[in-house]
């Protein structure tokens, strides 16, 4: 199983990862027809009264996801209003708000999806703008990250995990961030799809 999420919007009036994600899951690309039962998509809501209570459902959520769905890999999304590009995330670092997420835990991750280092080749042959980052921020996106692969590690599960970043919607330049690049709907299913297809056939050739 694949667990792919985005975020609902968050302190804002849309979020460019939730709307991916409910778009694939309404309206699957072709290229993943064959797959379509190996796939699910959940889009993510946390309680943001305080860093503690986003803190709590953000861990919570991902628990019972990985519970409910026992996935082989998971794709997490989210956006970012300053990227101009799909952005790869290397590493999820023990650190939320500028304080640690526990201090009992390692202080960081590496991304470990099947053919991670091939991914933005990939995407640039389809013209689809990508990148490497090893700072995934300071909020939910690298919260989810590290949570994912700690939680790999210390429960001894067998997922891989990644975070992509996206930029915004053109939409949210009128609305919300009128100095950020954006990417279209179409362009982010495109690289979402490419991505998937990519960590599915590097999983097969290590079977």
């Amino acid at each position: 199983m694949i667990l792919v999420t985005g975020f609902w919007p968050y302190k804002e009036v849309f979020n460019a990862s939730g709307e991916l994600i409910e778009s694939l899951k309404s309206d699957l690309p072709q290229e993943l027809e064959s797959i379509k039962d190996e796939l699910v998509f959940e889009v993510l809501s946390c309680d943001i009264t305080s860093r503690e209570t986003e803190h709590q459902t953000l861990e919570a959520k991902l628990l019972e996801l990985l519970e409910l769905y026992q996935p082989e890999m998971c794709i997490f999304t989210g956006q970012a209003p300053a990227y101009n590009r799909v952005t790869i995330e290397k590493i999820g670092i023990n650190s939320f708000m500028s304080e640690k997420i526990d201090p009992q835990r390692p202080a960081a991750f590496w991304s470990n999806l099947h053919g991670l280092d091939e991914l933005q080749t990939e995407l640039e042959k389809q013209e689809i703008p990508a990148d490497y980052s090893y700072n995934a921020g300071q909020s939910l996106c690298n919260h989810i990250l590290y949570s994912s692969l700690y939680f790999a590690e210390a429960m001894n599960l067998s997922h891989n995990s990644v975070f992509i970043h996206i930029p915004v919607l053109p939409k949210q330049i009128i609305s919300t961030h009128p100095k950020s690049a954006c990417m279209p709907l179409d362009m982010t299913r495109k690289a979402l799809t490419i991505i998937i297809t990519h960590a599915m056939k590097q999983r097969v050739k290590l079977e």
